[in-house]
């Protein structure tokens, strides 16, 4: 029996656990995760499922059609006068384009407790509260705050963009702010004027401001997500409270539409961000110690593939676990993930940049390298050759 130990238990490492908890008994894996925080809980936020991710989630069990949102159409806008720059299909035929695989938009604790939901089920108690990892080796040996201590024959490291595994054993370099801050919002449907309702969801883009939007529970919520380049403030975290004033002060100007959902967020429901990213790294093993999603690559948001690809870490190294040896597996899952992985990484970065540029308005007149140019899309991490 090869132990595999997952350290945190975000969308990659509950994808990778719950596969190996489901099938990894017939093949010898057994698979405990370990969380630091002593009560689950996703942030309230919404996240894009493309193809590439429902196909994982389909492998799960996750029926994400059951807790998302399928728009028909996907608009990209002009910044002041709302102008559709592009429009891209989303809908059935979409789906039906991508062998049943479709785009949804979901809540991020919905699809957060249906992880957690199909690694109970295929093994219950094998998530783990409350463990906070302080130190671990090459061999797998591990310590945890509380002083407790654990052996695994693999480590996962799934802990996010702090990882503990990777300053551990890995880069000691922390992110690098990018110069630019985010804000999220929540937004109830009703509190819009009538005419903003229902409409596609759309990205707003203008010189360095960008504005995305898009329903979740069933279209009862707006979700956006503001971006603004910007000196002096480089805090992190994701609940940093703000304001609907300090938000429209960045985006005065801009369609009334823009306006419209920022003054509609409840106070409660507002949050900002300092934007950090990390250089792409050269190995992701150390030992039997392996990284995982935003451990291994943090993402910048702006092709919205940093779960789906952590999504797709878990489903290949899920795999190659269940077909090989440890070490096997190991140095197939990072050769199969690395390269594209950091490739989606540098490119994010650079279309967060093309969005932002100084004449929106050329986005709809030349080639612009986003995730289904890229053929993200057609990626199948269920199926493809490991």
């Amino acid at each position: 029996m090869t132990t595999v130990a997952v350290i945190g238990a975000g969308m990659g490492g509950l994808a990778v656990a719950a596969a190996l908890a489901r099938e990894g008994a017939r093949a010898g894996v057994n698979v405990t995760v370990y969380e630091r925080a002593p009560v689950l809980g996703e942030l309230g936020a919404g996240i894009t499922m493309s193809p590439n991710s429902v196909r994982v989630l389909d492998w799960l069990g996750v029926d994400v059609a059951a807790i998302g949102y399928m728009p028909d159409v996907q608009w990209t806008q002009h910044w002041q006068t709302g102008a559709i720059l592009m429009e891209r299909p989303r809908g059935a035929d979409f789906a039906a384009k991508h062998g049943g695989a479709g785009y949804y938009h979901v809540h991020r604790a919905d699809l957060h407790a249906a992880l957690v939901a199909a690694l109970e089920a295929a093994a219950p108690g094998a998530l783990r509260l409350g463990a906070d990892l302080v130190d671990v080796t090459e061999t797998g040996a591990m310590r945890f705050a509380d002083g407790s201590t654990a052996q695994a024959d693999v480590v996962v490291g799934a802990d996010g963009v702090k990882s503990s595994v990777r300053a551990a054993l890995f880069s000691a370099d922390g992110p690098q702010f990018t110069g630019q801050v985010a804000w999220r919002g929540l937004v109830p449907v009703e509190a819009l004027p009538e005419d903003m309702r229902g409409l596609p969801p759309g990205i707003h883009i203008g010189p360095q401001r960008l504005f995305m939007r898009y329903p979740v529970r069933g279209g009862a919520l707006v979700n956006y997500a503001a971006f603004v380049e910007m000196e002096g403030w480089e805090d992190e975290g994701w609940t940093i409270p703000s304001t609907a004033e300090e938000l429209l002060g960045h985006f005065a100007g801009w369609d009334p539409l823009v306006g419209a959902i920022i003054a509609a967020t409840p106070a409660h429901l507002i949050f900002k961000w300092a934007l950090h990213a990390r250089e792409p790294l050269e190995r992701w093993r150390r030992g039997r110690v392996t990284l995982l999603g935003d451990a291994a690559h943090a993402m910048l948001p702006f092709m919205g593939q940093g779960a789906a690809s952590a999504l797709e870490d878990g489903a290949i190294l899920a795999r190659c676990l269940m077909a090989f040896g440890a070490d096997e597996a190991l140095d197939r899952y990072e050769a199969l993930r690395r390269p594209k992985a950091n490739m989606v990484q540098t490119q994010s970065r650079l279309l967060g940049l093309q969005l932002q540029g100084k004449d929106p308005d050329a986005l709809g007149r030349g080639p612009v390298q986003n995730e289904e140019t890229l053929g993200l899309f057609d990626y199948d991490a269920v199926t493809d050759a490991i």
